[in-house]
């Protein structure tokens, strides 16, 4: 499951999966969940998640990997006898449009909204969800503010482990690889790489490493760091390594850019890099490595025979295999949803809040990983692979799980 493929192969397979995630959201009736008074014997749960625009890449595979799950509980009797109903619509990747659908699904009456993979683009849609009392979970952003009862609310919460966590585990792994001194380049286009940054730095430092400079880019679609790499060539040429905190396309061009520069040094990142998109702009650049969620697929090494069957039953639904580790945690974001939906039992938007916040381990395709606390509203235990980039292949290195997240006196809520 390593083959190489083309940029081409890499959108069609995209537009595909939006085509499917847009069918399966059309095949549903008008919403009507138990905390709007709808149907009892039913679990009605909105996803308003961005099917076209540049947050369609990490939103579309997660939302189907939602679906894919919920028809496996479906099949096997539902929740407490209830089966969930999932109806999802498109906010085409603006913050606007995800507050209005937000509002039309919970008019419509949900019992839980799902939102984008983004803290930006998830904040209006998460207020109006708070202001209802209806719980709302992001399918995968990583800003550590979206587990923050205090900043957009208590019912608000994150089905992932976060860019501290990220930024924190790239530290420790390259440390512990003996690599004690980096250079920090920081996308600032978004507030997920901009933690990624902060808590990289601060756990790098807490080990006893140091971050010999740093410098910053606009990120997003036409990057060029061409006066970033002039600097990093003065400031960081004995490094022994550099850090990049950016998401795709933006930051696997500047690793592009930086490899043909001529810089050769071991580049870490975090999740948000992973994906075909990345090897189809790096090329056969070499030592590259950053720690998606899992490694599958276009990632080979990761004996995991529950991963490789999660790989098989999406395939199967959608067609084409998932394209980024992105799609495991909409997978794992339901398994934990419905260990919430029992315990509530029927129960109002309240109660739902109250189970998620109780939430307990549960068992994933890559292990146990144990989502929300009352003061911490994203996952708070979960390893993340580590894997290399070389010649066009990404191979998987191993699992590597930080401590903690590092305490950086900035409010966050899941920090030591």
């Amino acid at each position: 499951m390593n083959t190489q493929k083309s940029r081409r192969a890499g959108t069609t397979r995209s537009l595909l999966a939006i085509s499917t995630i847009a069918l399966v959201a059309l095949s549903g009736c008008a919403a009507g969940g138990n905390s709007g008074g709808g149907d009892a014997d039913e679990i009605v749960i909105g996803m308003a998640l961005s099917q076209s625009g540049n947050m369609a890449p990490f939103d579309v595979e997660p939302g189907n990997a939602a679906l894919l799950k919920i028809d496996e509980i479906n099949a096997a009797g539902g929740i407490n006898g209830k089966q969930i109903r999932a109806v999802v619509k498109d906010v085409r990747s603006d913050q606007a449009t995800v507050g209005t659908v937000a509002t039309e699904l919970i008019s419509d009456g949900i019992d839980l909204l799902v939102t984008p993979c983004d803290f930006d683009l998830s904040a209006q849609g998460a207020l109006n969800a708070q202001a209802a009392g209806v719980p709302a979970v992001s399918i995968c952003a990583g800003d550590p503010k979206m587990a923050d009862a205090t900043t957009l609310g208590d019912f608000v919460f994150s089905a992932n482990a976060g860019s501290d966590v990220e930024g924190a585990t790239g530290a420790s792994w390259a440390y512990s690889n003996g690599w004690t001194s980096a250079y920090l380049l920081q996308d600032e286009s978004i507030e997920y790489t901009k933690s990624a940054g902060l808590y990289f730095a601060a756990e790098l430092e807490e080990l006893g490493g140091t971050v010999v400079g740093n410098d910053s880019f606009p990120g997003g679609d036409n990057v060029d760091v061409s006066s970033q790499i002039s600097r990093l060539k003065s400031e960081g040429s004995n490094v022994d390594f550099i850090y990049v905190a950016s998401w795709n396309p933006g930051g696997a061009t500047a690793i592009r850019q930086i490899r043909d520069a001529g810089i050769d040094t071991p580049i870490v990142g975090p999740a948000a890099l992973d994906g075909q998109l990345l090897l189809d702009i790096v090329g056969n650049a070499d030592e590259v490595y950053y720690t998606p969620f899992a490694c599958y697929e276009y990632c080979s090494g990761q004996d995991a025979p529950e991963l490789d069957e999660f790989v098989a039953n999406y395939t199967e639904k959608f067609d084409a295999p998932p394209s980024t580790s992105y799609a495991l945690l909409g997978y794992n974001m339901v398994i934990a949803l419905a260990e919430a939906f029992e315990i509530a039992d029927g129960g109002d938007g309240t109660a739902l809040r109250d189970a998620l916040q109780d939430s307990g381990a549960v068992t994933t395709p890559i292990g146990d990983v144990t989502y929300f606390s009352d003061t911490c509203h994203k996952i708070t235990d979960m390893p993340l692979s580590v894997v290399k980039v070389s010649g066009g292949e990404v191979t998987f290195v191993e699992q590597h799980t930080i401590d903690g997240i590092p305490n950086l006196s900035d409010g966050n809520a899941c920090a030591e």
